[in-house]
């Protein structure tokens, strides 16, 4: 009887924890929809967001010598749109005749590549013939089968459009602009706000803690990278100049840009100077120069540069930087694809401050914390635990009884 109860309990547990686990999921899967739903409001909230909290350090560096807050929000922003606009301008032109002239060369690209187009060439030519007979043999069946129904999902390329026409890139910009300042002058008092409607001091405390984790982190992490990034464009820059590549300003720039996407950006930075080069030069092997060139100096700064001012304390798994990029890229375009690591980062940092979340945080690559050493027995342990000795061994007569009568005083 008390096998068949234990196993029907043990029943009833499983499938609780298994209706737990498919709520969850199900919740997980309603933000994700509702997160690509509602991309063109989230996404300019979600950029202030990040920029707010590596920021933060400069405007609170800032009150401390008097500058008000305002003020330091103001003169953030004035400078971010002012390197913004100067790296657009330098970059601007020679993108854009880059662009305009591309058709134009497209036939003498195709005529470079043709050792490697020929044999695509045939390999589609295959394919159609196999799937023209595939059709044939399966005309009378594909007839007599109800019409499917194609579901459309969300892809890259609509992620695309969210930033190629003009209203959507000044929505944006109005909406990331006035929301970080409105962060970055008033975000501590929201901050003040948020606290006191906790109901304890320590849910208070844990809240500034988790705050002030992922505000290091991720500002440390965008400041080193940001300047490993500009010294890898500059490096770029003088290798494109001295191979005779067009424009190497942009192309510095381009490198500092594409490298903030891990893996994805450096191979997308060498697709474009491959196909550039092989434009501009004669020998088709040059390309290929200009190109080992640049992936050089890339893989250079992502196996040691990187690695070795960074540190371990923020590696991540390449596995699940790339998924992240994937995931965010698909649901966000673009954009989705910068924010990709800083949000993985943040959620890191974040499940770091809550013991409930430390294995999640483990598997996003915070480090394990390692036991506590058994410290050594200092002369005053020692001496204390031979007394605690000499006490056990003391005649039993000596020893006060713990069942010893209650004083009249205290039992009236």
């Amino acid at each position: 009887m008390n096998t068949t109860e234990s196993k029907k309990n043990d029943d009833d547990a499983i499938e609780s924890r298994a209706g737990v686990l498919s709520i969850r999921i199900c919740a997980v899967m309603l933000v994700l929809y509702a997160l690509y739903y509602a991309r063109s409001l989230v996404i300019p909230v979600a950029t202030a967001i990040v920029l707010y909290l590596t920021l933060r350090p400069i405007v609170r560096h800032a009150k401390r010598i008097g500058v008000p807050a305002p003020v330091g929000a103001i003169g953030i922003i004035a400078g971010m749109l002012l390197t913004l606009g100067l790296a657009t301008y330098v970059v601007l032109e020679p993108a854009k005749e880059t662009i305009a002239e591309a058709p134009k060369h497209l036939s003498v690209a195709k005529s470079k590549l043709a050792f490697i187009t020929d044999r695509l060439k045939d390999v589609d030519e295959a394919t159609e013939e196999l799937a023209e007979s595939e059709e044939v043999a399966a005309g009378e069946a594909a007839s007599e089968k109800p019409v499917p129904v194609e579901i459309k999902q969300p892809t890259w390329t609509s992620g695309w459009s969210y930033l190629s026409g003009t209203g959507n890139v000044v929505s944006f910009l109005t909406i990331c602009i006035a929301l970080l300042y409105f962060l970055l002058a008033t975000g501590d008092d929201l901050l003040r706000s948020v606290m006191r409607s906790l109901p304890d001091f320590s849910s208070r405390r844990k809240l500034v803690e988790v705050i002030e984790n992922v505000q290091e982190g991720l500002g440390s992490y965008l400041a080193q990278v940001s300047a490993i990034n500009a010294g890898l464009g500059v490096c770029v820059g003088i290798v494109m100049w001295t191979l005779g590549m067009p424009s190497p300003i942009m192309w510095a720039v381009m490198a500092f840009a594409f490298n903030f996407i891990p893996i994805v950006g450096a191979i997308a930075g060498a697709i474009i100077i491959f196909f550039v080069a092989l434009l501009n030069f004669e020998p088709t092997y040059y390309a290929f120069v200009v190109t080992l060139s640049f992936m050089t100096l890339t893989s250079l700064e992502g196996q040691f540069i990187t690695p070795a001012i960074l540190g371990r304390s923020m590696s991540m798994s390449p596995v699940l930087v790339f998924l992240s990029i994937v995931i965010w890229g698909w649901m966000w375009g673009i954009m989705g694809v910068f924010l990709s690591v800083p949000i993985l980062i943040a959620a890191r940092m974040a499940c770091e401050g809550y013991d409930e979340l430390r294995p999640l945080a483990m598997i996003l690559g915070a480090e394990i914390p390692e036991p506590d050493a058994p410290k050594p027995n200092t002369e005053n342990e020692t001496s204390a635990s031979t007394a605690d000795s000499e006490k056990r061994h003391v005649p039993h007569e000596n020893v006060p009884s713990t069942h010893s009568p209650i004083p009249q005083s205290i039992s009236q």
